[in-house]
């Protein structure tokens, strides 16, 4: 019977060129990965559990609303076609739409401020990609858009778009 001869015995645990530069690289990788994945993961607050929990809409109010949506939208549309209406975020504008429109994204640009459903959408992250882009937090954890703080509108701004709503509504405030 032949015998083979014995194989060379590697220590317990043997470097290899590189081994330690791909180890670091793959740490960074991992690291990296879970910060992603972790990215405008907010706790969910009581509020947002009691929205969860509330008893379903009955169908019949669900196709009011959603009818309503509908001319809504149809509204804001014709508005953003004739230009009285620039959006600075995503999805229908009710109070911009039932004032009659209003340039939101240049009063954004210009550091002017935004209306209440805007900042709202801005917030929570729902705008046009461009809009994401620039926006970001400042020390203070406060939104800002280009480096500059995103402040509501002027109060007589406001004042006038709730006005010219009324006006346009027969609504009495």
């Amino acid at each position: 019977m032949a015998v083979m001869p014995a194989s060379p015995r590697r220590a317990p645990f043997v470097r290899r060129p590189g081994s330690r530069a791909l180890a670091t690289a793959g740490l960074i990788v991992a690291a990296f990965v879970a910060g992603r994945l972790s990215d405008d993961v907010t706790p969910q607050t009581a509020a947002a559990a009691a929205l969860q929990q509330d008893d379903p809409l009955d169908d019949a109010l669900l196709a009011r609303i959603r009818a309503g949506f509908d001319e809504l939208r149809r509204a804001q549309l014709t508005l953003e076609q004739t230009g009285r209406y620039r959006p600075a975020a995503n999805g229908v504008n009710a109070f911009i739409t039932l004032a009659g429109g209003y340039d939101v994204l240049n009063s954004l640009e210009n550091g002017r401020g935004v209306d209440p459903e805007t900042y709202a959408a801005l917030e929570a992250g729902f705008a046009p990609q461009p809009v994401l882009a620039e926006l970001g937090r400042d020390a203070e954890g406060r939104l800002t858009y280009k480096k500059n703080l995103v402040r509501l509108l002027p109060r007589e701004t406001l004042r006038a778009l709730y006005m010219r709503r009324a006006e346009t509504l027969s609504e009495a405030l």
